[in-house]
């Protein structure tokens, strides 16, 4: 076992989805405490600090309607590790529709909508819609 400092990395993939900070913006909430070799005795906490991330980079995407089924697909140079789908019908406002960790999504557009418009947003434990975190919104698309 390696004696002394020690440095502790977390691998993107392990995190949690991204929270609302103080200040409104994104990202994480940490803090920590040290345990001895021997594992007998521990540090208080430390002071809890806000660790903002970036705005992500936008993507490219598209949105695809056969009837009532509609598809959307976008690339992620970052490879987040899950991303949250937001949709909105006609005129109405962004709705949570679901999270996925795959760059694709389908879903059942609702009867007598005549147009949507996609948003997706990398993963974050509010579900709502944020234009910080979005990496992709479609323009809207005509059910056909």
């Amino acid at each position: 076992m390696p004696r002394g400092q020690q440095k502790v990395i977390f691998a993107k993939e392990d995190l949690p989805p991204v929270g609302k900070l103080s200040d409104g913006s994104y990202g994480y909430v940490a803090r920590y405490r040290i345990i001895s070799e021997d594992q007998n005795r521990y540090s208080s906490w430390a002071p809890i600090r806000e660790l903002p991330v970036p705005e992500p980079i936008l993507v490219s995407g598209a949105v695809v309607a056969n009837g009532s089924i509609v598809q959307v697909a976008w690339g992620d140079s970052e490879k987040s590790p899950s991303y949250d789908v937001f949709i909105k019908s006609d005129s109405n406002d962004y709705v949570y529709h679901g999270t996925t960790t795959t760059h694709n999504y389908s879903f059942l557009a609702e009867y007598e909508t005549s147009t949507v418009t996609v948003a997706i947003q990398i993963e974050s434990i509010e579900k709502e819609r944020a234009d910080f975190i979005t990496i992709f919104e479609s323009p809207e698309t005509d059910l056909v």
